[in-house]
C-alpha cells in the first residue's frame, strides 16, 4: 500500500468495515442451496460451517469456486454438497487488525474476502471492496481508480 494512502487509513481497524452477520451455511447444505443464498442476500461468497454453530467456520465458498468447480465441471448443483467445492483451510483476520494489515494478509494469500474472527468466534466477513470503499471514503472519494474499485461515484462537482 502506497505511503501517502496507508498514511490516510491509519487507525482504521477491520471491525470499523466488515460485513456483520456474514451469511454461513453448514457444510453438507447442497452447492444450489448456496448459490441461491448468495443471490438472495447479494453477496459473493459464503461461510461454511461444520455444524449448526456459526462461529465454527470451516471454509468458504466463493462465486469463483462456483464456476471453476462445479460449473466449468459439468457439476451436479443439487447432489454436490459445499463442503467438497469451499476453500479450506481459512485465513482468517481478526477485528481490531488495521485496514494495512489486512490489505497484506489478502496480498499476501491471494485472497479478496476474509473471514473476520474474535475470541466468541465469527464476527463478519471484510472484502477488497470494503478496502476500497473505506479507503475513498478516507480520501474523499478524490482518487477516481480507489471510486472505480470501489463501485462508487464521487459527489457532484469533484472532477472537472
Amino acid at each position: 500500500m502506497p505511503e501517502a494512502v496507508a498514511s490516510e487509513v491509519r487507525g482504521l481497524l477491520v471491525k470499523d468495515i466488515m460485513v456483520k452477520n456474514p451469511l454461513t451455511m453448514h457444510s453438507e447444505r447442497t452447492v444450489r442451496e448456496a448459490a441461491l443464498a448468495m443471490e438472495r442476500s447479494a453477496v459473493g461468497c459464503v461461510l461454511v460451517t461444520k455444524d449448526d454453530r456459526e462461529q465454527d467456520v470451516v471454509g468458504i465458498v466463493t462465486e469463483r469456486n462456483l464456476v471453476r468447480r462445479v460449473l466449468t465441471k459439468e457439476g451436479d448443483m443439487s447432489g454436490t454438497r459445499v463442503k467438497s467445492i469451499m476453500s479450506s483451510p481459512l485465513i482468517v483476520i481478526v477485528s481490531d487488525a488495521t485496514i494495512e494489515q489486512t490489505a497484506r494478509i489478502m496480498e499476501r494469500n491471494g485472497v479478496r474476502r476474509l473471514p473476520v474472527v474474535d475470541p466468541t468466534g465469527l464476527v463478519g466477513v471484510v472484502t477488497v471492496d470494503d478496502l476500497a470503499k473505506a479507503l475513498a471514503k478516507q480520501l474523499e472519494y478524490s482518487d477516481a481508480v480507489l471510486n472505480a474499485m470501489a463501485r462508487v461515484s464521487a459527489p457532484k462537482g469533484l472532477y472537472v
